[in-house]
């Protein structure tokens, strides 16, 4: 996991000053939602070389920053795109963009090498015959 260490030095290093007003428990909570959402989204191996963890952990401190501005919706609101309205029989018709199904493609991106490879499982039916 990410420290608080690594995530106070990641965050100093891109500027972002917001970072620095939080307390231990708050970065440590924030962190550990990042992770947790991480792991629960993407099947991330478990056997991450030195390198591929410190990527994962600057992917962890890039999204406990971005949860600390913008926490992670429950349920994404659908944006309308068009709305009508007329007056007489009272119709009313609207219509909505599709919801981005990805909210963070940058992570998405990134972690793609860490995930568990998929296998494809083969089931034969028949009988051997001699």
């Amino acid at each position: 996991m990410a420290t608080v260490t690594f995530a106070n030095s990641y965050n100093t290093a891109r500027g972002n000053t917001a970072w620095s007003n939080l307390d231990t428990t708050e970065a440590s909570a924030l962190l550990q939602d990042a992770e947790d959402y991480i792991r629960s989204v993407y099947k991330v191996r478990t056997n991450l070389t030195t390198d591929e963890q410190r990527i994962f952990d600057g992917l962890v401190c890039r999204l406990a920053a971005t949860f600390q501005t913008d926490p992670a919706p429950v349920a994404a609101p659908q944006a309308v795109k068009m709305e009508k309205k007329e007056l007489a029989g009272m119709k009313k018709e609207t219509e909505y963009f599709q919801s981005n199904t990805d909210p963070y493609p940058y992570i998405t991106a990134t972690i793609r090498p860490f995930l568990v490879a998929t296998t494809a499982t083969t089931v034969s039916f028949g009988k051997l015959v001699r």
